[in-house]
């Protein structure tokens, strides 16, 4: 069964891309396909177009429009993790700094679930 899984970036350089610092405030997001063995077999990065930058809605109303089955970050808000645990959608921490170390973390079984939101959300 393949995964969906999408990540907060500051770049568009696909797996090689950096992580950004704040889910809310991250200027694009990453959307990375897996197969059943944790191949990417997709990928492709989005614009955060919230509130944040002049548009309107927040991420997760985004992000959920893609049904992601994990968002990966460092950390996000109260407000936003429920949102994601209300649509079922694992929010999952990392400590990597590019895409593909989240992805060979995910596919590790090295990120551990989210589940209490922080005021902000730095990379310790």
């Amino acid at each position: 069964m393949n995964v969906r899984l999408v990540i907060p970036v500051s770049e568009e350089k696909g797996v090689d891309s950096q992580l950004s610092q704040h889910f809310g405030r991250a200027p694009f997001y990453a959307i990375i396909d897996l197969d059943d063995k944790g191949q990417v077999i997709g990928q492709g990065t989005i614009a955060n177009t919230s509130e944040h930058f002049g548009g309107v809605g927040l991420p997760p109303d985004r992000i959920l429009q893609l049904r992601p089955k994990a968002l990966v970050t460092y950390g996000l808000g109260s407000k936003a993790l429920k949102m994601f645990q209300d649509a079922s959608v694992a929010v999952l921490r990392t400590e990597a700094n590019t895409v593909k170390e989240v992805v060979n973390a995910y596919n590790n079984n090295e990120l551990q679930e989210l589940t209490q939101g922080c005021h902000h959300a730095h990379h310790q």
